[in-house]
């Protein structure tokens, strides 16, 4: 089982998010499930030599049943979380934090967890100015701020959208440094960061 790298959070914003190495508690997990199987017998050594009534069994299959649960919510909080990924916990619109790195991990089973990709992406947008003119945007991005991740509900599609916003602002006869400026501007609201811009102009493509 790979133990967590720890990598520190990038934005200004995040927090860092409750979590527990992942292969320490699955030999907790082992040992509660070695535990239940070790009530059960101990239930049936007694059934096999004394029978003893229903009710002493109940009491006795009581702890093994409780054991068996709290393996079963146990189970629900780990995650594998890549070296090139970040773990986002909320509750409902409350951001609780962000845990960064790769390996195995166990958060709280009673939060909402989002696995968001850290990963350089590239979006072509085309956008028309006057007429049968257009710009063409070739952007670099990658998340920056987890802790935005709660606004967006897809980031190709949101990523997408701000270019557009930075068009608009902006104009056709924007330069590369302008439309970045702008674009860096409407970026930090979803917690993206453009590495790369470029920009070309043509015609509408139809």
């Amino acid at each position: 089982m790979q133990m967590p790298v720890h990598v520190p959070l990038e934005g200004p914003t995040e927090k860092k998010g409750f979590f527990i190495n992942g292969p320490i508690v699955a030999v907790a997990e082992i040992a509660l499930v070695f535990l239940a199987i070790g009530l059960v017998l101990s239930v049936l050594v007694r059934f096999s030599t004394g029978s003893p009534s229903g009710a002493s069994a109940t009491a006795g299959l009581l702890p093994a049943f409780v054991l068996v649960l709290i393996v079963l919510v146990i189970v629900r909080g780990f995650r594998f979380v890549r070296s090139d990924q970040a773990l986002v916990l909320s509750a409902g619109n409350r951001y609780l934090g962000t845990i960064r790195g790769g390996g195995l991990i166990w958060t709280s089973p009673f939060v909402t967890r989002r696995k968001i990709s850290l990963q350089s992406y590239k979006a072509t947008v085309q956008h028309p100015f006057d007429g049968s003119k257009s710009m063409t945007a070739d952007v670099l991005w990658k998340v920056t701020d987890t802790s935005k991740a709660l606004q967006v509900e897809e980031y190709d599609r949101s990523v997408r959208k701000t270019i557009i916003d930075a068009f608009n602002e902006v104009g056709a006869g924007a330069t590369v440094e302008q439309f970045s400026e702008a674009l860096r501007r409407h970026f930090s609201g979803i917690g993206v960061t453009p590495t790369k811009v470029e920009l070309r102009s043509g015609r509408v493509a139809f």
